[in-house]
């Protein structure tokens, strides 16, 4: 389909969201899909309604009607997106998911539930830094491509400051109250499959450990200083009372730590593209105040790369070995990756949507865009011409496939296909070409 702004293969692709839209909707959501992949500048409305080259065919205040009144839901759009991406990368086995939150800075009191938020990537220890705008938390799907871990975004929850909720007379809820939320939408999805959730400290707790769905494991960095239980005796025959929830207190993490007879182990792990040996203590006991009565796994770890203090990591899963639990966690990182590549190349933070229901809707396509352009890369666009990307002459060093790999072969696939069509004549190239160049030339 040569008069399509977007390749045809991912065109296709898109029409398994059709039940999640009405017919018109389903128009503009292929629209913006594609200018939202094809835009090289900021990614508000306007600009992406001009990378698709669909200026006037529709008026452009339906696109804004798309986010602000459109009879669809994020997470419909999610449930989706989560099929195909289980359906051809996780067929089978374990379903790893990564829950982190992050911050899309904007300017403008009037944009609605934006408030003042810590901003991570200034703060520094005691040193805080905020920003006002908006705290996002999101649910990925982590899946090993290209020798890499990669976190592909399915499921997005808008968290509102507490002074925010109480100006406007609606319950607060706290981050990891959303996290929860999501994980049980996508777990209680998929009753037969089960699933590993990993995230850092600030989700490595009773809101989403405690009575958790029985086909979902956390995998998490705990505390050195955790009140540890001994797990619950036997009631003993003619016991009264009622039964204990945990036995008695034992060390910490870090007090076992510093015992000089500790029983630390040396362990080879593969993390961050290397591989490296740590040494390691494991604890089995209760974390009582996260997990209740539950038996989990605490391995504390020495010499972690990047780390100049001991860590620990903790594991719902008992059975796992030590080195399983190191390995897994430091996949977590891989969503960060995703935040900067969604904020950097897909304008996560560019979108000046200010109603209620615009906000919560416009942010999300840059990470429906994001995993949409590597599942594209991965089923069609790594076989066709236009993953043969010009190699630089000084950089002949890069091993591997980046993000920026898969959106520029997706983009030149676009525009081969509209360009380089055989059948066109020369009236019909000048068409297509016009809108490109229009655009290209007013990119500064």
């Amino acid at each position: 389909m040569p008069d399509e702004p977007i390749v045809s293969t991912f065109a296709r692709m898109l029409q398994v969201f059709t039940p999640c839209f009405t017919a018109p909707s389903m128009e503009s959501f292929v629209t913006l899909m594609a200018g939202w992949v094809l835009d090289l500048r900021r990614h508000t409305v306007t600009e992406v309604v001009r990378a698709a080259g669909a200026v006037g065919l529709k008026h452009i205040s339906s696109y804004h009607r798309f986010f602000s009144r459109g009879r669809w839901t994020t997470d419909a759009v999610g449930f989706v997106l989560a099929d195909l991406i289980v359906k051809h990368m996780a067929p089978t086995g374990d379903v790893r998911l990564i829950v982190d939150d992050t911050l899309g800075r904007h300017t403008g009191k009037r944009i609605a539930a934006a408030s003042m938020h810590r901003d991570p990537l200034l703060s520094v220890g005691r040193r805080l830094f905020f920003h006002w705008g908006h705290v996002w938390v999101v649910l990925a799907i982590e899946v090993a491509l290209f020798d890499k871990s990669w976190a592909l975004p399915v499921l997005f929850r808008l968290h509102r400051s507490a002074k925010r909720c109480k100006a406007e007379k609606r319950p607060y809820r706290k981050i990891t109250e959303h996290a929860r939320d999501l994980v049980d939408l996508l777990a209680t999805r998929y009753p037969t499959r089960r699933f590993t959730l990993l995230g850092d400290a600030a989700f490595t707790n009773g809101s989403l450990m405690k009575a958790r769905l029985p086909n979902v494991h956390v995998i998490g960095r705990g505390r050195l200083d955790a009140a540890l239980y001994a797990p619950i005796a036997p009631k003993r025959c003619g016991q009264m009372g009622r039964p204990r929830v945990r036995g008695h207190r034992v060390a910490s993490p870090g007090a076992r730590a510093k015992a000089k007879t500790a029983p630390w182990k040396k362990v080879v792990v593969h993390v961050y593209g290397r591989t490296v040996t740590v040494r390691v203590l494991v604890i089995d006991a209760l974390w009582y105040v996260a997990t209740g009565s539950e038996l989990i796994r605490h391995v504390v770890v020495r010499d972690f790369p990047g780390h100049e203090r001991d860590d620990v990591f903790v594991s719902t899963d008992p059975s796992l070995s030590a080195r399983t639990i190191v390995e897994l966690f430091a996949k977590r990182w891989s969503l960060e990756v995703t935040f900067h590549e969604a904020k950097g190349k897909l304008g996560f933070e560019d979108p000046q949507n200010r109603t209620e229901r615009a906000v919560e809707r416009t942010a999300p396509l840059a990470f429906v865009s994001y995993s949409l352009t590597v599942l594209w890369y991965v089923l069609q666009g790594q076989h066709g011409r236009a993953a043969n990307l010009p190699a630089l002459p000084w950089y002949t060093h890069k091993a591997g496939v980046t993000f920026s790999d898969m959106l520029a072969t997706l983009r030149r696939a676009s525009w081969r296909e509209r360009l380089l069509d055989p059948a066109s004549t020369l009236p019909d190239l000048r068409k297509r070409l016009r809108p490109l160049v229009d655009y290209v030339a007013s990119a500064a």
